[in-house]
């Protein structure tokens, strides 16, 4: 399975990150529509988890709105995560 698959499998049904409600994968850099999200992308490293309601928020009013909103930056925070799982994945 191609890494960045594996790593899409991963987040599925992690928290969301503002209410620890269930979450739904959210990309920061955004697949696209039309595109297959079941094939290797390298967007697919850059998720956050976030529950249907702040899901639809972030989309409804932008990344930079809901960052200072929620006063986090979800860039760090989706690297962060991806570099505990590689090591996770490496131990």
């Amino acid at each position: 399975m191609e890494m960045s698959l594996e790593y899409l499998e991963h987040r599925k049904g992690v928290k969301c990150l503002i209410c620890s409600n269930v979450g739904d994968r959210h990309h920061l850099s955004s697949i696209g529509a039309g595109r297959k999200r079941e094939i290797s992308h390298w967007e697919h490293f850059t998720l956050i988890n976030l529950c249907r309601e702040h899901h639809t928020e972030i989309h409804q009013i932008g990344a930079i709105k809901f960052s200072k909103k929620y006063n986090l930056n979800l860039w760090k925070y989706a690297l962060l995560s991806l570099a505990k799982w590689m090591f996770e994945k490496e131990g």
